[in-house]
């Protein structure tokens, strides 16, 4: 049985509206019904994903944004459903990852119900499949202008202390870093950020002339740390993030954790019904 969770988030209710509207018969056209429950104040993706549990639904899908989906995977708790994911946000990071485009493509794409076992990620409590920032990598350096470029990554490096795999620490000084699972700008190909190793990718920045940061701004700026000179690149299981105290790791513009804190990655954990221009 499917478990459709909408969540309205930062959307205008008229653009919500008609988006539920049209998933309504996009849902019945390629007869993947089942029961939709609306997230509001009373009740939470959480909340939500309990009652899934106790009716004995086998495949939960978030309908929102790729913040539904993280709050998905934070309710979840060990126990075991399919996931699947309907992007109504047009700025969705996760609805490339998982290769499933529009409202269309996404319901297309959970009748066609393609399932790939993925590894999941877990810090404090939070999981995640896609990666989390540190540093002036928690900034949207997409956004920014050419000379605000060039001031962000020109800023002081700080001191990284990090303990990988619970057998060794380095020290760095950097200007920030990615703990990686999968990004948007992965390829099946590609040895990092592969969902399906077993394995985080650590990808630290360290400081840059400011002919470095002009030539692999774009690089940066898209998380492709491999690309840039001196970038340190670790493959590993667990990251215990020592040291600066109080520094911010975020996912998506959102603030999960600070260090001190440790992420580990869970080998194999999800169920995802993914698209065939999935980019892993």
């Amino acid at each position: 049985m499917y478990y459709y969770i909408l969540d309205q988030g930062n959307i205008p209710i008229e653009k919500f509206e008609r988006l539920q509207t049209q998933l309504s018969g996009l849902l019945a056209e390629f007869k993947i019904g089942g029961e939709v429950a609306r997230v509001t104040p009373l009740r939470s993706v959480q909340d939500l994903v309990e009652i899934a549990s106790q009716r004995a639904c086998k495949t939960l899908v978030a309908c929102g944004s790729d913040d539904t989906f993280n709050l998905l995977l934070a309710a979840l708790k060990g126990r075991d459903f399919t996931l699947g994911f309907v992007p109504l946000d047009d700025q969705s990071f996760l609805s490339k990852i998982l290769g499933i485009g529009d409202l269309l493509g996404a319901v297309k794409t959970i009748a066609a119900r393609r399932i790939e076992r993925i590894d999941l990620c877990k810090i404090s409590g939070n999981y995640f499949i896609s990666s989390l920032e540190f540093g002036v990598m928690s900034q949207n350096i997409k956004s920014t202008g050419f000379w605000s470029g060039l001031k962000l990554l020109s800023s002081e490096p700080k001191s990284l202390k990090v303990r990988i795999d619970d057998s060794y620490t380095i020290d760095l000084e950097a200007l920030g870093g990615l703990a990686v699972n999968i990004r948007s700008t992965s390829s099946k190909n590609q040895k990092i950020a592969n969902p399906t190793d077993s394995n985080m990718d650590l990808l630290i920045l360290e400081p840059l002339n400011k002919m470095e940061i002009f030539r692999y701004k774009k690089d940066i700026a898209e998380g492709v740390l491999e690309n840039v000179p001196k970038s340190t690149i670790i493959k590993c299981k667990k990251i215990e993030f020592l040291e600066p105290r109080g520094l911010p790791l975020s996912m998506l513009g959102r603030i999960v954790a600070k260090f001190p804190a440790t992420v580990e990655i869970i080998p194999q954990r999800l169920r995802m019904i993914v698209g065939k221009n999935r980019t892993f």
